[in-house]
């Protein structure tokens, strides 16, 4: 009798464990993210969701450590890097203590006059510069998290290939991406080079749609009563070089004109890892005048951005004539800060149990998860480190107007005190799950 109750106890187990919601898989183990069951909701994610805590970081403001227009943060190995410009970066401590100015723009040794890229390496938190040269000759110059020169690389060129940024996946093996120039030149997607720059591998580009390689010039009008209109100048061959997304020892490859996400592994094993499933809301159509940027009955991924941890992926849609929570943002432009229209949405895929979501705003025209943690604005990650700390960067003008509007504690209620609209931006640090 107590064998048979302990079978049923045992079954029943199992058949709970069954129940388990799990990510969906093809053929080979690609897991399926179905965007096209959501389309059309959306809900407001808690960060403590994601994350299990989050710091706000006051950067230390001086005349030497003043941050200019467009900052990108990124926090590494105990330290916050925020690109100041395209090529200066400003280095603080991990509690916002201005430390020293990156900026090796110039002719001299170890310098660059047209800097292409600059990263911050993963776990050390050192740097490098990929520059690029009329005579096509790249190089990559690395300098420790001190700013202080190692060594210099030459990057080989294809010929006929675009080639854009190049990234270590380890001590010893360093990827580029890549892109054909033209329909009858070399179909790779990219490059891979052993610590000398030999090239040991060259990654064939996947299956992408005629239409996505045909790029259309635009030219933008402003009438005399500031409406805005979009006209056609002419069109050419271009295929995008992949995006490269590093995640623990292997590298993700996005492009925009197919719908599964690569992964390249240490031992230089190459395979797709995720598809996402459009159903009817890619348009494969020839036809396609009535896309733009905003508007048309078309999704794809903004594959620049990409926030991977252990559990999650947040990624980033145009999702146009289908966008479920439409926004809008003051940006900054030459003529000074103007209301921007916005029709992406950022969603949430779970890789343990396949779960996709698209993310509501927590309050209108701010978009991220809402802080339940330390109850502070939206949070919506830039970037993220080896060790999974997301940050993500707000200018003293939106603390302070956040305060006025919301009862704030902690971290942040003694970053108001005295916080002057001129100061440096705050820093928030999510450590992710």
């Amino acid at each position: 009798m107590k064998s048979i109750l302990g079978i049923l106890i045992l079954t029943a187990i199992i058949a709970v464990n069954g129940c388990k919601s799990q990510p969906a898989t093809e053929s080979g183990g690609v897991a399926v993210i179905d965007l096209a069951s959501e389309v059309g909701k959306g809900k407001i994610v808690n960060l403590s969701e994601v994350a299990s805590d989050i710091r706000y970081v006051k950067l230390e403001t001086t005349k030497e450590s003043l941050i200019g227009f467009f900052p990108n943060v990124f926090y590494e190995n105990d330290r916050i890097y925020v690109f100041s410009t395209r090529q200066i970066i400003k280095v603080f401590d991990k509690d916002g203590k201005f430390l020293f100015t990156f900026d090796k723009s110039g002719r001299g040794p170890n310098e660059s006059q047209h800097t292409s890229y600059i990263r911050v390496m993963p776990y050390t938190g050192g740097m490098t510069i990929q520059t690029s040269t009329l005579d096509s000759k790249d190089r990559l110059l690395f300098f420790d998290r001190d700013g202080n020169f190692e060594k210099s690389k030459e990057v080989p060129r294809i010929k006929s290939t675009t080639q854009e940024k190049t990234i270590n996946l380890n001590d010893t093996i360093f990827i580029g991406s890549a892109a054909p120039r033209h329909k009858d030149s070399l179909q790779i997607f990219a490059i891979v080079y052993d610590s000398n720059f030999n090239v040991i591998k060259n990654i064939l580009m996947p299956i992408i749609p005629e239409y996505e390689k045909i790029f259309k010039q635009t030219m933008v009008l402003r009438a005399s009563d500031g409406s805005l209109s979009t006209v056609n100048v002419g069109s050419h061959y271009r295929v995008f070089p992949p995006e490269l997304h590093p995640f623990k020892n292997s590298v993700r490859l996005i492009t925009p004109g197919n719908d599964t996400i690569f992964t390249l592994d240490s031992h230089l094993n190459y395979s797709p890892a995720f598809r996402i499933n459009y159903g009817k809301y890619k348009n494969v159509s020839e036809k396609r005048d009535h896309i733009t940027y905003l508007d048309g009955n078309h999704i794809d991924m903004r594959v620049r951005y990409f926030i991977e941890t252990e559990e999650n992926i947040i990624l980033q849609f145009g999702m146009r004539d289908f966008c479920h929570d439409p926004y809008e943002l003051m940006s900054p432009t030459v003529r000074g800060l103007e209301s921007r229209r916005h029709t992406d949405s950022y969603a949430l895929y779970n890789k343990k149990s396949g779960k996709f979501t698209f993310l509501s705003q927590p309050v209108k025209g701010s978009i991220g998860f809402r802080d339940n943690l330390q109850d502070g604005p939206a949070f919506l990650p830039t970037s993220i480190s080896a060790d999974f700390h997301a940050s993500a960067l707000f200018t003293a003008v939106q603390i302070i107007d956040f305060a006025s509007k919301n009862d704030v504690k902690g971290e942040l209620q003694e970053i108001v005190k005295g916080l002057k609209d001129t100061d440096n931006p705050i820093v928030a640090i999510a450590k992710m799950r």
